[in-house]
């Protein structure tokens, strides 16, 4: 591969971001790290026309659901990615693929508890819709634009913001702390380790076919909050008390929620195995600086 093969990828000061770089880096694509607005229309464009890249993938969102309480949510998860689609329509040549990250939020309750592409979108909050309404908007533009609209479930690693729930479990680990106070840790969740995910990214730029629709990124596997707590203390040899907080508990938090995967592996079949959440616990207790924070996408 020529390494002038440019990527613009946006929000890459991000966790993944920070992740994805070096992924990409060593697969020799050029990463163009620009920050931009992107709810800008016009500061996008002009970032558009002088980086001219190969490829895009956007990160850049408001991820945290807690965050998503005011209109801003949907001016940067919906309308957003909409101007980085109109913004590429101005280039002479289009990209080869533009990757956009929607989420496993817009699946909100289903019926069953393993969800593929197929199931449909039953958002609960408004980080779900905003990235749903993404997802239509987006497809508006598939005839003139080849999109891969990604579908990651929960992940982590070491840099996420504390805020987010495994790595604030590792931090009161790191920190001996005597008491932890969670909302309800019976539930159950799919999580995958951001160095994969930024993997399935990279492998995503080479899937070239015209149309490709949204596709999971998951492990395929679900461990409740409970099971990473008693993890940790084996890993750690060390336990705390749980406090349970009611004011941390979500009213429509779903019990158990877990991927689809098969269609991920279909389009990669060269993919490498999702990392095992005990190797990724593992990493963070030994990497992890303590306080560390880093945003989100």
């Amino acid at each position: 591969m020529s390494t002038l093969q440019k990527v613009w990828l946006i929000g890459a000061d991000s966790f993944t971001g920070i992740h994805l770089i070096p992924t990409l880096e060593k697969e020799n694509y050029h990463v163009d790290r620009t920050g931009v607005d992107i709810t800008q229309q016009q500061q996008v464009e002009e970032a558009m026309l002088r980086i001219q890249p190969d490829y895009i993938i956007s990160l850049a969102a408001i991820s945290f659901v807690p965050d998503g309480e005011d209109e801003s949510i949907y001016a940067v998860n919906t309308l957003g990615p909409q101007n980085i689609l109109e913004a590429c329509l101005k280039l002479e040549q289009a990209p080869k693929k533009i990757i956009l990250a929607s989420s496993a939020n817009i699946y909100g309750i289903q019926a069953q508890e393993e969800m593929d592409e197929s199931c449909t979108p039953n958002p609960i909050n408004h980080y779900g819709c905003s990235k749903w309404a993404m997802e239509q908007i987006a497809a508006t533009y598939l005839e003139q634009l080849n999109i891969i609209i990604t579908r990651p479930f929960n992940y982590t690693g070491v840099g996420q913001d504390i805020k987010f729930l495994v790595p604030k479990i590792v931090d009161h680990f790191k920190q001996k702390k005597t008491i932890l106070k969670l909302g309800n840790i019976d539930v159950w969740r799919d999580f995958s380790d951001v160095r994969w995910v930024s993997e399935v990214y990279t492998q995503l730029l080479g899937v070239l076919n015209p149309v490709v629709k949204p596709v999971n990124i998951c492990s395929s596997t679900i461990i409740s909050i409970r099971e990473i707590i008693l993890t940790l203390q084996k890993l750690a040899n060390y336990t705390f008390e749980v406090e349970s907080n009611p004011e941390l508990t979500r009213n429509l938090d779903i019990k158990r929620q877990k991927g689809n995967n098969e269609k991920l592996f279909k389009l990669l079949p060269d993919l490498a195995p999702p990392i095992a959440i005990e190797e990724t616990l593992q990493w963070m207790l030994e990497t992890l600086p303590e306080n560390e924070v880093k945003h989100d996408d």
